[in-house]
């Protein structure tokens, strides 16, 4: 059988969760900066953290959320590109978070549960990073 004959490759079904998860993502954290500078939700040591990010730091945010919609979109389309993508946002997060760790009040602000998120948000990435990785070098991802 020829490959125009072939039935259309199947999305796997850890792409949807993957594309689903970041979507669901960008509205959440789209609805926490609301909460925050709305300061309805969050305690003075959190609105004073994020009051106090600098132009770069919201900069680097901004390039951060769009490389993983970008690479959420990419990995639904099954393009390549998916992997770089994610992996770029993960390594600009983990140096943001880095620097933030020693010249910020970040820790204070984040709290126990914070911080928690934070390294479960490290692991869902790398995770996905892997997935997007592997997808690739089996020929998924074109």
């Amino acid at each position: 059988m020829d490959a125009a004959a072939q039935p259309p490759t199947r999305r796997p079904k850890l792409v949807w969760v993957v594309f689903l998860f970041y979507l669901f993502s960008v509205v959440y954290t789209g609805l926490s900066f609301f909460a925050i500078f709305s300061g309805s939700i969050y305690t003075p040591e959190q609105i004073a953290y994020f009051r106090n990010l600098s132009t770069f730091d919201w900069a680097i945010l901004g390039v951060t959320a769009a490389l993983n919609l970008a690479g959420a979109t990419s990995i639904f389309q099954l393009r390549k590109i998916a992997f770089p993508l994610f992996a770029t946002s993960l390594a600009l997060s983990i140096l943001q978070t880095l620097v933030h760790a020693f010249t910020t009040n970040v820790t204070t602000a984040y709290g126990g549960a914070g911080a928690l998120g934070v390294g479960i948000g490290f692991a869902i990435a790398i995770a996905v990073c892997v997935y997007a990785w592997r997808l690739r070098e089996r020929g998924v991802l074109v």
